[in-house]
């Protein structure tokens, strides 16, 4: 699982530890949140007069504001004060910590990264604890309340089910460790059908309108064998490019301008990524970004970067990185 003894974490003295903030990425997500909140027990579990909060830089998501009421927790989204202890979680790409990356970077506290992203260069981590193979960050969460002997409560186990579920699209793609950590959690008094309901979301305005506008402005190539949808839209993204997923693509990108960056996302289905071995995350959207001087990473068949090209050249190098993966010439389908 890990780079490190799992059995050291926190990798501070538990009499030492006074505060500490476990920081999820820009715009936490529910996997983010909710396995920031399980370490956070988990903390006050090993360490009981360590006062922890959680970092969320850029805020959260709809989705994870409406779960943040189920799961309370002291949040901030910058904090002037120093830590004896940062934990970074579900983080992929340091860039996504925002101004918390430079505040990790210079304070004195131990630096840790629990992640299930591929590691990369970037982020001045002390000790890394991640899992490539797990579907969610809460899976590699679970393995070190496992590891280090601790007792999962009923709250938390709900949480980290929570998480698993929402980044395993409800296990379609969890792998044997993530069912048995479903399960595990189930023992522990989770409710699979109270998460299936925690994770329903009726969408709002602006992203049903940001998805019908993604499919007017649609563009269909063929990339070999394939199909790829790209759509230029200016906010929801993520949802665009799921939505084009939905409608029959093979593979969809969605990007647009946003605060001041071009933000890109990708999708793809599970068939594209196990037959053609492409990964949206490290294939695409870590070498797009790469090449457009940006920022970006992500899993199999869900991912994202942010750059300071155009809309138009970010999406189409995305569209240009998979050819190059697959051999193929990108052609527009009129």
């Amino acid at each position: 699982m890990s780079l490190e003894k799992t059995s050291d974490f926190p990798y501070v003295r538990a009499g030492a530890l006074r505060r500490a903030a476990v920081v999820c990425h820009r715009n936490a997500d529910a996997d983010a949140y909710l396995s920031a909140y399980a370490v956070s027990a988990l903390l006050r579990k090993l360490a009981p007069a360590c006062d922890v909060v959680i970092a969320t830089p850029g805020g959260m998501t709809a989705l994870t504001t409406k779960l943040s009421r189920r799961f309370r927790h002291a949040t901030v989204e910058q904090d002037a004060g120093d830590f004896d202890l940062y934990v970074a979680v579900d983080v992929g790409d340091a860039e996504l910590l925002d101004a918390w990356k430079d505040k990790m970077e210079e304070g004195a506290g131990v630096k840790v990264l629990v992640d299930h992203h591929p590691r990369r260069q970037g982020g001045a981590y002390d000790h890394m604890v991640v899992d490539e193979e797990a579907t969610s960050a809460a899976e590699v969460v679970f393995g070190l309340y496992s590891k280090l002997g601790v007792e999962i409560d009923a709250d938390t186990a709900q949480a980290l089910l929570e998480a698993i579920m929402f980044d395993s699209s409800h296990l379609t793609i969890a792998g044997p460790a993530g069912l048995r950590a479903v399960v595990a959690l189930m023992d522990r008094g989770a409710d699979v059908a109270e998460a299936r309901r925690a994770l329903r979301s009726e969408p709002d305005y602006g992203e049903v309108l940001a998805k019908l506008k993604g499919a007017q402005r649609l563009r269909i190539f063929r990339v070999g064998e394939w199909v790829a949808a790209a759509s230029i839209i200016g906010s929801f993204q993520a949802h665009v490019a799921r939505s084009l997923v939905y409608l029959g693509a093979d593979f969809a990108v969605a990007g647009g301008e946003s605060e001041g960056e071009t933000r890109v996302s990708l999708r793809a289905t599970q068939r594209f990524s196990e037959k053609t071995r492409v990964k949206l995350g490290t294939d695409v959207a870590e070498a797009s970004a790469r090449k457009l001087g940006g920022h970006g990473g992500g899993h199999a068949t869900a991912a994202s970067y942010s750059t300071g090209a155009e809309p138009e050249e970010s999406v189409q190098e995305a569209l240009d990185a998979v050819a190059r993966m697959l051999g193929a010439k990108v052609e527009e389908v009129t």
